[in-house]
């Protein structure tokens, strides 16, 4: 979970020395495994415009989600639609799981400069069970936003140091028991979102557009959502990896092309 290029004296290493140990990769390895799945899979794009996502915001807040973020929310419509392509397709509902990589950078009360170079992430875990009475996109955006708020600057200060394996056990304890109790669908969402990849210019301009990762016609890959913002600002890009059977589903779902364009034009 913890990747680093080292640069001067501060490595992830130093700051997480459980990264060290042969539990992290092994726990690590078998939960990475787990996500894992068959099929033919293809990825589409959808665009949700500032205007769109301001609505959704404004709705998810008026009915108890508190102050969600634009990530949160997509995260929600997204997870609420894609259970419902599984259910049609498998014709069962199965458990289902969102699994947020959560950068820990902002959250490190340290040193590091902005130019420092490396990866430190964790993950959130939202789980829904069938039975559940929180399937309803604000009751999901609760759950989105309550799994990501756990991965806090208290969390990450209490998985420092020579104890903080500890911290870091129990986690991966409590996201690998989940998994364990019987047939489940992964949800993996990663957001690049706020991280300024429009401003990067090596010397030939900023870019025009940027792409999410692609997985088309890989026969073993991850249900994988990537988050990113739209060039204009406000808007969020959602890059989905599905199994092409699901995916021809949801890309029809009306409550998410009311929010979102399915492939328009980037330019």
């Amino acid at each position: 979970m913890l990747i680093n290029y080292e640069l001067s004296h501060l490595t992830a290493p130093s700051l997480f020395p459980a990264a060290k140990s042969l539990w992290l990769r092994d726990i690590s390895m078998v939960e990475s495994h787990s996500l894992l799945k068959q099929g033919n899979f293809v990825t589409k794009r959808f665009l949700f415009g500032p205007d769109a996502i301001a609505k959704f915001k404004t709705d998810a807040a008026t009915n108890g989600v508190q102050n969600p973020t634009r990530v949160e929310v997509v995260s929600a419509l997204i997870w609420k639609c894609a259970m419902g392509a599984s259910k049609e397709a498998c014709g069962s509902q199965n458990t289902s799981r969102v699994i947020h990589f959560v950068n820990l950078r902002k959250k490190l009360v340290s040193d590091m400069s902005k130019d420092f170079i490396c990866i430190m992430i964790w993950i959130a875990n939202a789980v829904c069970h069938p039975d559940s009475n929180e399937t309803t996109l604000y009751g999901l955006a609760s759950k989105v936003r309550e799994s990501i708020s756990k991965v806090d600057v208290e969390f990450v200060n209490k998985a420092q140091g020579n104890k903080g394996y500890i911290v870091m056990m129990k986690s991966l304890q409590e996201i690998g028991q989940v998994g364990s109790k019987g047939p489940i669908d992964n949800y993996n969402f990663t957001s690049w979102c706020n991280m300024g990849f429009y401003e990067i210019d090596f010397g030939w301009g900023k870019p025009s557009w940027e792409t999410g990762l692609v997985g088309d016609g890989i026969p073993v890959f991850m249900n994988l959502v990537t988050l990113m913002d739209t060039k204009s600002g406000g808007g969020i890009e959602a890059w989905l990896i599905l199994d092409e059977k699901e995916m021809k589903i949801l890309q029809c779902n009306q409550e998410l092309l009311a929010y979102a364009s399915l492939d328009p034009s980037p330019l």
